[in-house]
């Protein structure tokens, strides 16, 4: 059976405060009340948003408050400084994944592009199932030849989020019904090339990495 898929190339291209991006996953009931909603999925479990972004020199997001929501941003290609209620000044590198929880108190963050090149950064969004007094801040990195647990179990919440840095011909066995994004290279499932971009429906399926694979992995543990 053919895997269910939505290619990025295949979806409106929108964005804000000068931010191209690509909304992949945007829950018709949680997600951003603007934007592109066009042909995006609903996400897993308490996925309930994920945007594909790209900042040139100068672009920010803006500061903007969050609450009732856990934000996680990953940085592809470049690099981002971090403003805002929460470790404000924080330097973030390509391949860190940032993770700010709203807790009770909420956050207000800016993440600005001060280098020259062009940074490439995907967020995601989650509900929280347990709510915490205070809002939090940390910093995972994503290792090449692994995969890197990010959010989660440690957070009380049944949706995790992982993501896989593999080498050429690295096996990976995916959880049941989860979703997966090819953040960068090329994997192949199950025989079938899927490349940059594309974010695919996977069913305990084996995954081969080709040449060096980035992908980001989304599932329920109920």
């Amino acid at each position: 059976m053919a895997l269910k898929k939505l290619d990025r190339n295949n979806i409106e291209t929108g964005g804000f405060q000068g931010i191209t991006q690509k909304r992949l996953i945007v829950h018709p009931n949680y997600g951003p009340r603007m934007g592109v909603r066009e042909g995006t999925w609903p996400g897993v479990g308490n996925l309930i948003y994920l945007a594909d972004s790209w900042f040139k020199e100068g672009i920010s997001t803006g500061l903007h408050p969050h609450k009732f929501i856990d934000v996680l941003t990953f940085v592809v290609e470049g690099s981002l400084s971090h403003e805002g209620s929460l470790e404000h000044g924080v330097h973030l590198n390509a391949l860190d994944f940032q993770v700010q929880k709203s807790g009770k108190e909420g956050f207000a963050h800016n993440e600005v592009n001060k280098q020259k090149e062009t940074t490439r950064m995907l967020q995601l969004w989650l509900i929280p199932e347990k709510e915490e007094e205070t809002a939090s801040f940390r910093v995972r990195v994503a290792e090449k030849g692994k995969i890197t647990k990010v959010y989660g179990t440690e957070d009380a919440n049944s949706t995790q989020i992982e993501v896989g840095h593999l080498t050429n011909e690295q096996i990976y066995n995916s959880p049941s019904k989860s979703l997966i994004y090819v953040v960068s290279g090329a994997i192949k499932v199950e025989g079938e090339l899927i490349e940059e971009g594309v974010l695919f429906e996977a069913n305990r399926n084996k995954i081969v990495s080709l040449k060096d694979s980035i992908f980001i992995i989304a599932y329920n543990t109920i």
